[in-house]
């Protein structure tokens, strides 16, 4: 479990570095598509859709961590009801909705939605006690990860991204 020092240093450090990488991206790079959808016939993401949708995984992090502390066991809805397929076409779904409701978004416009996430993130982490953050999460979905974990996530998950973005210009996604 990482201490909420490990926690803070983690969140800058990935933030400086999907600032640089995104800042360093040409206008043409963050047009570009890179991967497929994950929502059958939607448009290829292109790097500043995978840009915008980092803010929508970070709130997403914070509902869970939300849910976990107010002693939540299972998800909301019937996202608990549903089979791990189903969980993540949902997910592809909410993912999907999120970047075509921001396509047109200047990347200023992201960049501000992405530090007001993590500002929300970093208010979030001020509020928990360290025993909360040893905390094992109870939510199905989060079950192996302690409350600290989840918010070490978000830099794990930036720089997934990144990692798929490179991958897909390196293959040159073909569009259809």
């Amino acid at each position: 479990m990482p201490t909420r020092s490990e926690i803070l240093d983690s969140l800058a450090a990935s933030q400086e570095k999907v600032t640089a990488y995104f800042q360093g991206l040409s206008l043409k790079e963050l047009e570009r598509p890179c991967t497929a959808s994950g929502v059958p016939g939607e448009a290829a993401w292109r790097a500043k859709d995978h840009f915008a949708h980092l803010a929508a995984n970070e709130r997403n992090i914070q509902i869970l961590l939300r849910l976990m502390l107010n002693g939540e066991t299972s998800l909301p809805g019937n996202l608990g009801a549903m089979s791990r397929e189903e969980r993540l076409a949902f997910a592809n779904q909410r993912n999907q909705s999120y970047v075509n409701a921001h396509h047109d978004d200047s990347m200023e416009m992201l960049f501000a939605d992405l530090a007001v996430a993590r500002q929300e993130t970093l208010n979030l982490l001020e509020q928990l006690t360290d025993e909360q953050l040893a905390t094992q999460a109870s939510i199905s979905l989060a079950a192996d990860r302690t409350a600290g974990d989840l918010f070490a996530a978000n830099a794990q998950h930036a720089a997934m991204h990144m990692t798929w973005i490179e991958e897909g210009f390196r293959q040159g996604l073909q569009v259809e």
